[in-house]
């Protein structure tokens, strides 16, 4: 029996996409048994927070600037096939029914640890695959695990970065460079009207 193929799934908005998600995606990859990682940009979010989100589009445009000649890392589009607000639940199944020898785990950051008994279908969810849990800004703290999930804890700690502060950064002009990819800020340079 060919044994599972196996790939992390990272949700998020990307917007935009900076350098935790593609040192997240690369550290994974060396370093645990991971063969891909597959990024997923929400269509809408699932927690009502559109209101700075970027066209799909230009999201998963951004996304795949970053990732481009890295063969390892997957922009895939699904959640716009989908339609509607965003669910990993969802997600999950129409990924388990086009790749049927694929096992999938979850990649988060420790700061959505509070928010995982809030997803859709949690309960439901967290039976069906585990999560790889990575130190936003600290270490994770085993305490803040949800229970009765299977969690994989990395002793590996992320800068404390996130979209939002990227976009506030931005709104004030002042300098990103350090905090995104290098095609992100490219991206951005030739698009000056966004997140202004």
């Amino acid at each position: 029996m060919t044994p599972m193929r196996q790939v992390g799934l990272l949700g998020g908005s990307f917007n935009p996409p900076h350098i935790c998600h593609l040192l997240a995606s690369l550290y994974l990859l060396q370093t645990t048994e991971l063969e891909e990682v597959w990024w997923l940009p929400v269509h809408r979010h699932a927690f009502a927070k559109d209101r700075d989100l970027l066209p799909f589009t230009e999201r998963v445009a951004l996304c795949e600037a970053v990732v481009e000649g890295l063969d390892a890392i997957v922009v895939d589009p699904i959640e716009r096939e989908l339609g509607g607000r965003s669910y990993a639940i969802d997600t999950l199944a129409a990924l388990r029914q086009r790749h049927p020898t694929v096992e999938f785990s979850w990649i988060i950051g420790s700061d959505i640890l509070p928010e995982l008994p809030l997803w859709s279908r949690w309960e439901e969810l967290r039976d069906q695959l585990s999560f790889v849990v990575l130190g936003r800004g600290a270490a994770v703290d085993p305490g803040a695990l949800p229970p009765g999930g299977r969690f994989q804890i990395r002793d590996f700690q992320l800068p404390d970065i996130s979209s939002s502060e990227v976009r506030r950064l931005l709104r004030a002009g002042l300098e990103v460079e350090h905090l995104l990819p290098r095609a992100v800020t490219a991206y951005l340079r030739a698009h000056p009207s966004l997140y202004r």
